[in-house]
């Protein structure tokens, strides 16, 4: 599942702490802190999260409905919704804001304590199985701590997978009776390492 979260500013550690729960269930979450880094086109982003996404989780309140942006994802994730059905749209009402005419027919959860964001990611998600929770967060792992863009680097590590600091001791080490050499990383922090040939 990708899960885009439309809110409005003044929702933005409601939809943190929703995010982070869904996270925690396994599923990969498109959130404008986590994706859009300083110098991203905001716009090119939101348009990248909009376009992967299978599920869209509206945080719907009186200031979501006077949001200009909120209004222009939920448009443009309606208009990919006619063309695909199995698209969810979740709403989750903040207040007793009236939802917008075309979302107003979608199951959604009306939420009053930050406490209850928990139980909406877990209804969300379903009961996920061990072994999916354990591939999500593995993935979710590799995209943290490996370089996928580093060229020539054996150990293309950018954070540390036990402790995720980025100290690393980088060194080579040869073996004259096979003529072979070893590359090692470790980490200063907490003493992790790997090898490879």
């Amino acid at each position: 599942m990708n899960v885009f979260i439309s809110h409005n500013k003044r929702q933005k550690s409601k939809a943190r702490l929703l995010a982070m729960a869904l996270v925690d269930h396994g599923e990969n979450v498109w959130f404008d802190e986590w994706t859009i880094r300083p110098g991203d086109s905001l716009a090119g982003g939101i348009e990248e999260g909009l376009t992967t996404a299978n599920v869209f989780v509206l945080i719907w309140s009186k200031e979501a409905s006077e949001s200009k942006w909120v209004g222009t994802e939920l448009r443009a994730y309606i208009r990919r919704r006619v063309d695909d059905e199995s698209l969810r749209i979740i709403p989750v009402m903040m207040d007793n804001t009236p939802l917008p005419t075309l979302v107003a027919d979608f199951k959604g959860f009306s939420i009053r304590t930050n406490s209850a964001l928990g139980k909406v990611a877990a209804q969300i998600c379903g009961t996920p199985s061990e072994a999916k929770i354990v591939r999500r967060l593995k993935e979710r792992l590799d995209e943290l701590t490996y370089d996928k863009d580093a060229t020539g680097d054996p150990l293309p590590y950018k954070r540390c997978p036990d402790c995720g600091e980025d100290a690393f001791d980088r060194k080579t080490a040869t073996d004259p009776a096979r003529d072979e050499v070893y590359y090692i990383i470790s980490c200063t922090k907490c003493g992790w390492s790997e090898w490879t040939q």
